[in-house]
């Protein structure tokens, strides 16, 4: 039997793609992971998810614990400003390594290519 304390399965991937969470289930599922310390790398593609929910993404990358290293969140509906919150998020966040933004119908105006330009700076 394995001892609890010196023993532990923890969830590395969640993959929840072409669920039509949309922000509010993002809302929930981020005050979920915000804290986590597990979670490596996390698939949101094609899941409704618009530019309120970016807010609950740029909290959850916020967190200094954070082992995310992965986040694809390719087909959702972050538009120009949920690109850029999503981006100042990813720009603090210390272990991420890969962000999937395409398919977001984000322009590729000034505001959003500094955005892009802060965050591969800052990470």
């Amino acid at each position: 039997m394995l001892n609890p304390t010196t023993a532990r399965n923890a969830l590395i991937n969640v993959k929840i793609d072409h669920n039509p969470i949309g922000s509010e289930g993002m809302k929930h599922l981020a005050d979920g992971l915000k804290m986590n310390k597990d979670i490596q790398n996390l698939s949101l593609t094609y899941c409704d998810i618009d530019e309120s929910g970016a807010r609950h993404i740029f909290e959850m990358l916020l967190f200094q614990g954070s082992t995310l290293e992965e986040i694809d969140l390719g087909g959702n509906h972050l538009r120009n400003d949920g690109t850029i919150m999503v981006l100042r998020g990813a720009s603090v966040a210390k272990s991420l390594k890969k962000l999937g933004l395409q398919d977001n119908q984000f322009m590729e105006e000034d505001k959003v290519l500094d955005a892009i330009d802060f965050c591969m700076k800052k990470n």
